[in-house]
């Protein structure tokens, strides 16, 4: 009975362990592709000036 209660416990620390993980993970990629995302948007700018100047 004891083993039965400590696989138990186990599956649910390790699904409430498992969500709180993503979500830092998830956190964490949304912060680098916003970093990545803001560096490039200055080159992106000036390339869409450089196309849409008037000779």
């Amino acid at each position: 009975m004891r083993a039965i209660i400590e696989v138990l416990f186990a599956i649910i620390f390790s699904i409430v362990i498992g969500s709180n993980g993503a979500q830092v993970l998830s956190a964490v990629i949304k912060k680098e592709a916003f970093i990545k995302v803001s560096t490039g948007l200055g080159s992106l700018e000036r390339f869409t000036a450089n196309l849409t100047e008037d000779d």
